[in-house]
């Protein structure tokens, strides 16, 4: 069950390193960016060229010790992650991503693990840097220079790749919640769904802690430019193939055509009401094949489940095993359902709890909510859910489990059973 998590260890990590946070970043070069706006006629500390398809933005060196980890190359004036950050910006993550926008970069889609979104999709963008006050003609810092990446021989040189721009999760207005919401990223360097620029690639904070430290020393307050180049190119292709149980060699073989050298191939499959359970698995076996190998399998049709809900691990299905106890959610051959809930009782002298299971029948699908809510707070925090069913059932027969349950059910595992 470790894999469905991934991100917990992430989250105790963040948790411990916000006790010792500084206060928020105090501008040190106070009078250089006034200069810069004033040069630039940039009073938000950000400048568009939509001719020349660039963006460039002021950055003031964190300063931070090129024996420490980094998990952001630069994080917006309101954060209070300079100590893990290379930098940070004069202009707003709003006020970058707009400028980037400006300039015809179309908005991309922020990961979004809860709704299947692992990977980051986006317009491809290239970043140089160069200090503030350099000579005319200088040659611009690449990222691959600016930071060091312990990995890169094993897992790939990601920093000589272009950047995605995402735009970042947003809020109810519409402005990109990085504005405002810790730790404000402008480019954090895993997988962060509000940050506006994302390394092109899966990079789970818990696994990428570590990874990237300062390539070069630089003090405290250092200014340096920042700019954002695009070729006017669009590299993101996103298809919905419609699934039968029959048609997956044509779909794939569709999807290859589809899969252009430097093209960046974004599918989310819907299976109609041919595909049984023990099909969708086989055919979710060939996508996670191909995953990241020439397509991105990314997000999820309304109604449908995401293709790895079809490959959970058999070895979960033995409750004493499991790290937690999911929700449970059965269809029986005979057309019954049901709903268990198995509680976790520690009040024992073991070092195990002792489960509990409740299990309570129900007439339709709809019923699921009120069940999940009936259990209370001990129930609240548990946000994974299996779902048995035979064999031989349609998807589609399961799919408004997921229609009342998503968003509060983020986590979907189909189990096949036998007639």
């Amino acid at each position: 069950m470790k894999s469905i998590f991934p991100i917990v260890a992430a989250l105790a990590s963040a948790v411990a390193c916000a006790a010792s946070a500084p206060a928020d970043w105090q501008p040190v070069r106070t009078n250089e960016i006034a200069r810069w706006k004033a040069e630039c006629k940039a009073p938000d500390g950000v400048v568009a060229d939509r001719a020349a398809r660039t963006v460039t933005f002021l950055m003031e060196a964190t300063g931070i010790d090129p024996k420490d980890p980094i998990e952001f190359l630069a994080v917006g004036p309101l954060s209070d992650r300079a100590y893990e950050s290379f930098g940070v910006t004069v202009a707003s993550p709003d006020a970058i991503a707009s400028a980037i926008e400006s300039v015809g970069v179309p908005r991309g889609v922020p990961t979004a693990p809860s709704l299947a979104r692992f990977w980051p999709q986006g317009e491809r963008l290239t970043l140089t840097a160069t200090p503030y006050g350099e000579k005319a003609g200088a040659e611009p810092i690449t990222l691959a220079r600016l930071l060091s990446d312990k990995q890169s021989r094993e897992n790939g040189a990601v920093l000589e790749d272009p950047l995605v721009y995402t735009g970042g999760a947003r809020d109810e207005a519409n402005r990109p919640v990085a504005a405002t919401n810790i730790p404000c990223a402008v480019f954090a360097l895993y997988s962060h769904g509000p940050s506006i620029l994302q390394l092109n690639g899966l990079f789970d904070q818990s696994s990428t802690y570590g990874r990237f430290s300062a390539g070069m020393p630089l003090k405290p307050g250092a200014l340096m430019e920042m700019k954002l180049t695009w070729d006017g190119t669009s590299h993101v292709r996103t298809r919905t193939p419609a699934i039968s149980a029959t048609n997956i060699a044509e779909v794939l073989q569709s999807l290859q055509s589809d899969a252009k050298p430097g093209t960046d191939l974004f599918v989310t499959p819907v299976f109609d009401d041919s595909v049984t359970v023990a099909r969708a698995a086989e055919i979710a076996k060939a996508f996670d094949m191909l995953d990241g190998n020439g397509l991105k399998m990314n997000g999820v049709a309304e109604g449908q489940f995401f293709h790895k809900a079809f490959l959970p691990d058999p070895a979960w299905r033995n409750r004493q095993g499991r790290l937690f106890q999911p929700f449970e959610i059965r269809l029986a051959a005979d057309g019954s359902r049901s709903f268990t809930f198995v509680d976790e009782d520690w009040s024992g002298d073991g070092l195990d709890p002792v489960l509990k299971p409740n299990t309570r029948a129900i007439s339709d699908w709809s019923e699921l909510p009120a069940c999940l809510a009936q259990t209370g707070d001990r129930g609240a925090k548990i946000t994974v859910a299996f779902v048995y069913a035979p064999a031989d059932t349609p998807v589609t027969r399961l799919s408004p489990i997921v229609k009342v349950l998503t968003p509060r059910i983020g986590t979907f595992y189909v189990f096949p059973e036998s007639p």
